[in-house]
């Protein structure tokens, strides 16, 4: 591994975006000993000194691994970096984007230039052999930050910034089912002007990552038993993916909205209901935020709803996963101390075993063999 040497490409801070993918990746390498530069500066950690280093005298030409993320494309002009596809190394397109462009538009031609597309896999799509299975998991700031030792109360931790239709679904049919003295609902405002001249490194995080990872929230959680973590949108049966006219809006619209169009138009003809056994954009920060603090991260039963990760948790042993259509036995779990409490630790062991940055690097080149 040692011989390796990978090259990224990041935005700079200043465009605003979170590069957590390539954030996680490089703090793998780091540990592994591989060697890494950049096209630029990026990402500054609590010793003060930057992960990514902009490096003007080197040519990504002479690394074996080069990388580029979708946030790299989404805070800069939507194209990937000039000669990107004529250089020698294993090309990474590293993707964990909302909506379903990626999956819509997945047989195009400039996809099948990349030796890895690192990216959500949804069981019932067939994907290109590219395509393989990845997630948020744990950068190290996240592992360093959360708060484990916290004792546990029997609160659910229940805080979302926007109103998914699974967080709808299973507010309905759990939360609203459960005593309003069991959910701590609490949102914490804060002032982006002090955090971006914030001197203490824990404020200047959630400036950095896009208003995430804040103190008082990661505290909220790992005092809680449980945290809902809860993500995505439900989605149409596959059959109608080989539809032609979906095949052929998709081809042509690269937006997520034709996905959310279509979907309304199959309710209104009564093909689509407000749940079925398919999500997208499942993942989330808090999900993994869970498994650090030892908070038991309740979301879909994952094998029942079709989501692939790269290592599956087994639920209830690593996490607690609904199904939404039978929430009864999932709700009596949720009132078990010992149970949660078990959960919980049996959670943190897994996730930092599978998906701790070290974790997510090896993975990563795994795959590029």
């Amino acid at each position: 591994m040692a011989d390796l040497k990978a090259y990224f490409y990041v935005q700079a801070l200043e465009k605003g975006g979170y590069q957590h993918n390539s954030i996680s990746l490089a703090q793998g390498f780091r540990e592994l000993g591989i060697p890494f530069s950049a096209n630029q500066d990026y990402w500054q950690e609590p010793d003060g000194n930057l992960l990514f280093v902009g490096d003007p005298n080197a040519d990504p030409a002479d690394f074996d691994i080069v990388i580029v993320s979708e946030q790299y494309l989404t805070y800069g002009n939507q194209e990937f970096p000039p000669g990107f596809f004529d250089l020698p190394g294993k090309k990474v397109f590293l993707t964990t984007g909302d909506g379903m462009e990626l999956h819509k538009q997945m047989y195009k031609a400039h996809y099948k230039r990349f030796d890895l597309i690192p990216t959500f896999l949804y069981g019932g799509l067939r994907h290109p052999g590219n395509f393989r299975a990845w997630s948020f998991g744990l950068s190290q700031h996240m592992i360093d930050f959360a708060r484990p030792d916290l004792p546990k109360n029997p609160g659910i931790c229940v805080n979302y910034r926007n109103a998914h239709s699974v967080r709808q679904q299973a507010q309905k049919r759990i939360f609203d089912q459960l005593p309003a003295s069991m959910l701590d609902t609490r949102r914490d405002p804060f002032n982006w002007r002090e955090l971006a001249e914030a001197k203490a490194y824990e404020d200047f995080l959630v400036y950095q990552s896009g208003g995430r990872h804040q103190k008082d929230y990661l505290e909220r959680i790992a005092s809680s038993s449980a945290t809902a973590t809860f993500g995505g949108h439900f989605y149409i049966q596959p059959w109608i993916w080989g539809w032609y006219p979906f095949k052929l809006v998709n081809y042509f619209v690269e937006s997520a909205a034709s996905i959310g169009r279509m979907n309304h138009l199959m309710k209104k003809i009564g093909l689509h209901t407000n749940h079925t056994y398919r999500i997208y954009q499942w993942d989330s920060w808090r999900f993994w935020e869970s498994f650090a603090s030892k908070s038991v991260a309740i979301n879909v039963d994952f094998e029942k709803y079709r989501c692939i990760l790269p290592v599956m948790p087994e639920n209830g042993k690593h996490y607690l996963g609904v199904d939404l259509k039978n929430p009864g036995p999932s709700l009596k779990l949720l009132q078990n101390a010992d149970a949660l409490a078990e959960i919980g630790g049996f959670g943190h062991e897994w996730a930092l075993q599978h998906y701790a940055p070290k974790a997510q690097a090896k993975r990563l080149l795994r795959y590029l063999e």
